[in-house]
């Protein structure tokens, strides 16, 4: 008798089982979603103390998933069969969390533990034949309020509306309680999506496939997709894969391997929407190739930000491409501290970025932050960096090795570096004002200009040196005015001397022949040497409107002096 009723129990949960599946298996991409997020239920607002998600069925039928699976980083959990109303919500918890909950009066559904990292992981919903639903990665920075960063407040998804986007389309609940469990979240929907989609990066992850990113996730399926590109010199592509979780990505498989050494462009040539029916317009492209590992100083640093306003996140480090080769910065690292090897180091963007010839790279650790801070022009050039180390404000080390840790360049920076007169540094960046020069040269730093927005992340320096004139001893431009706006906020004096090893010193007179200001003190110079002066006295001072005497004398090895001078106007 038992083993009939266990025959009929098996048969009966077989049956419904393919049912449910069935059901499930109804159910696509953004059907049902993730939205309401409680990471840090503590110190309480006024919900109970319990870490949750809220599921959301967007469709106009009630759903049935079974078999579903549900990822926290690398944990992986198996999902209750889970009904959820046409328009509902359920909520996920910690089954000894239920009672906490039930006095709330809305559907839940236990796992025998939950554990949501505090500070943001990727949360990855997938039905049972392994297909995403949805999938967020968030971060305790997306409460944009640092009161409800500590904790009590859920992160709700804006407008269910626009269910793939990260972090523009969450923020911290406004609802009195701390969050919306289980009912529609307090927030304002998001106006529509009218942007389309860009092509933002590339990166080969072997010899013969191309990985593209473009700004947005494409409306799925992509079909035909090898119709869709076409390749510059010509190479065929046998297929399009999408790359999940966020499906920002495609994967190009292409038919032969490109050749090292030759420039690629791939061109958009047919309809590739987005989510909202945005499309790229044809004729978008990039440009790639194989990518060389980078070599000593083929990529500097060029402008850092360690001192961001109002305790904000908004540091970047940003890095130029001096080199005639394209470097994927997936073989980069940055790091910090330490004196001759980085006591913290990071791979610069672990997803890929081909940076070009003279073209720029921003890791920063909040993106969003910056932009909203600076001027971009172009955005595409930031990147976000999780792990970008943490520098301090005022003094560090900023490293850039490849793999093995060797030194591609490397700038101990402190504030003394920059503009003399500034009242506070905050918010402002270092810019380096020639990629030719020595990284560790004091005299190749400056505060970027106020005219600027104290910053120029993702584009040319608002410090930067245009044309050095040729002579024994030059000075440009020869009328200053020390003010920050960026126009002629510094004199650059050169001097080219006749031997590689000369002793160099530099002196500046006012117009009553009284020194005021020792540019450089015997220093050992190669055959040209370059010094610049902020229109400042020996105590960083700013000196009167006037005419001045830049004197510089210099001896070779065998002691041959030289000497020679020339006057520069400072006009306030």
């Amino acid at each position: 008798m038992n083993n009939k009723i266990g025959i009929f129990r098996w048969f009966v949960f077989t049956i419904v089982s393919a049912f449910y599946l069935t059901i499930s298996g109804q159910v696509g991409r953004y059907d049902v979603i993730i939205s309401e997020i409680m990471a840090d239920p503590t110190p309480t607002v006024g919900l109970p103390a319990v870490e949750y998600l809220e599921l959301h069925n967007r469709t106009d039928e009630a759903c049935l998933l079974v078999g579903c699976t549900l990822r926290l980083g690398n944990t992986a959990k198996a999902l209750p069969a889970i009904s959820i109303d046409s328009g509902g919500y359920v909520l996920v918890i910690a089954e000894k969390n239920r009672e906490l909950l039930e006095p709330l009066g809305v559907d839940i559904y236990t796992l025998s533990s939950l554990s949501i990292t505090d500070g943001g992981t990727q949360l990855i919903l997938s039905d049972a034949n392994g297909e995403i639903l949805h999938s967020v990665a968030f971060r305790k920075r997306w409460h944009q309020e640092v009161i409800k960063q500590e904790g009590g407040w859920a992160l709700e998804m804006r407008d269910d509306r626009q269910p793939w986007l990260e972090e523009e389309g969450w923020a911290s609940s406004v609802d009195p309680s701390g969050g919306t469990p289980g009912r529609a979240n307090s927030l304002e929907p998001l106006p529509p999506d009218v942007t389309p989609p860009a092509l933002w990066r590339t990166t080969m992850l072997d010899s013969l496939t191309l990985r593209l990113w473009c700004t947005e996730p494409l409306h799925p399926p992509i079909e035909n997709g090898a119709e869709l590109f076409q390749i510059t010199p010509n190479i065929g592509i046998d297929g399009v894969s999408e790359v999940p979780p966020t499906f920002t990505g495609l994967d190009l498989h292409l038919a032969a391997a490109p050749e090292e050494g030759t420039s690629y462009r791939l061109e958009v040539i047919g309809p590739l929407p987005d989510c909202a029916g945005n499309p790229i317009p044809v004729g978008s492209g990039l440009d790639w190739g194989i990518a060389s590992q980078p070599e000593y100083n083929d990529l500097v640093i060029n402008e850092i930000l360690t001192h961001p306003f109002d305790g904000t996140d908004a540091d970047f480090v940003e890095i130029y491409n001096r080199s005639d080769q394209i470097i994927d910065l997936n073989s980069v690292k940055i790091g910090s501290g330490g004196d001759t090897l980085p006591e913290k180091a990071a791979v610069a963007v672990s997803s890929g970025m081909q940076l070009l010839p003279e073209h720029y790279a921003v890791l920063c650790k909040d993106r969003r932050a910056t932009l909203s801070q600076y001027t971009c022009q172009d955005p595409f050039a930031l990147i976000q960096c999780d792990s970008l180390p943490a520098y301090a404000n005022m003094t560090g080390i900023v490293f850039l090795t490849d793999y093995s840790l060797r030194s591609i360049d490397c700038l101990a920076y402190d504030e003394e570096m920059h503009y003399g007169r500034l009242n506070s540094t905050e918010g402002v960046s270092l810019e380096r004002l020639d990629p030719e020069r020595a990284t560790q040269d004091d005299g190749n730093w400056h505060s970027a200009a106020e005219s600027a927005g104290f910053a120029t992340p993702g584009y040319i320096n608002s410090q930067h040196i245009n044309d050095i004139p040729d002579g024994e001893l030059s000075v440009a431009p020869e009328v200053i005015s020390p003010d920050n706006d960026g126009f002629e906020d510094y004199a650059l004096i050169s001097l080219k001397l006749p031997n590689p090893e000369c002793r160099v010193s530099i002196q500046l007179f006012d117009e009553n022949g009284i020194p005021i200001c020792h540019l450089a003190n015997n220093e050992l110079c190669g055959s040209e040497a370059l010094f610049r002066w902020d229109g400042e006295d020996d105590q960083r001072r700013k000196v009167p409107r006037g005419l001045y005497i830049i004197d510089a004398r210099w001896w070779n090895l065998e002691g041959k002096p030289g000497h020679k001078r020339k006057v520069v106007a400072v006009h306030n």
